[in-house]
């Protein structure tokens, strides 16, 4: 899960201020060595009868010192704590926002993409029922309904090419031939080659 700017810049504040409490935490290191070693010159000197009151307040100064920064490090900690936890606060409720709003463009992408194929599918069909339409038509111009133009077949009667109905139940005033188509004579069929006759014959 990718960082919000919410929780970056939190990290970012964090990180500046463990960097400062790292140098305090140096600094009061350095006081409490001092300390120690005052301490230890106070007790030398009180063992040998020398004033110690200017150690000591030095020493007493060192110390104050040190605690004020482990003080100060302390708050500046707790501080730190409270601005993460506000930041992961922030921060899912940013992650919630930015879920919702994905969630919103996924459904919108989901329903163009229906639209699409919807549109698609509409197209097709469009296009599936001009082609019925071209081929009725031009079953119309070839003379034959739309049941016969589908059982429509060529055939080859004497050197004439034929076009037959092999349906009986198409209405015309063309009676039906039941009996099998006689061998032409010359006579009988005169028509060039590739010219087209057609005889409706009942099955």
């Amino acid at each position: 899960m990718a960082l919000t700017n919410v929780m970056t810049q939190s990290l970012i504040s964090a990180s500046t201020s463990m960097k400062q409490i790292q140098l305090q935490q140096g600094v009061k290191k350095q006081m409490d060595g001092k300390a120690g070693v005052l301490d230890a010159e106070i007790k030398r000197d009180e063992a040998s009868g020398a004033d110690t009151t200017k150690k000591k307040e030095e020493l007493a100064e060192t110390q104050k010192r040190s605690e004020d920064i482990a003080n100060n490090n302390m708050e500046q900690i707790a501080e730190t704590n409270k601005e993460m936890q506000k930041a992961r606060e922030a921060d899912a409720t940013l992650q919630k926002e930015n879920e919702r709003a994905e969630a919103a463009r996924e459904k919108k992408r989901a329903e163009r993409r229906w639209q699409e194929q919807h549109l698609q599918e509409a197209a097709s069909e469009r296009r599936a029922e001009e082609a019925d339409r071209v081929a009725n038509a031009q079953a119309r111009a070839s003379g034959f309904s739309d049941e016969e133009n589908a059982k429509v077949q060529q055939i080859d009667v004497g050197g004439v090419k034929v076009s037959v109905v092999s349906e009986s139940t198409h209405n015309t005033k063309v009676p039906h031939i039941d009996e099998k188509i006689a061998k032409s004579t010359g006579t009988e069929v005169s028509a060039a080659e590739g010219v087209s006759v057609s005889i409706d014959v009942k099955t």
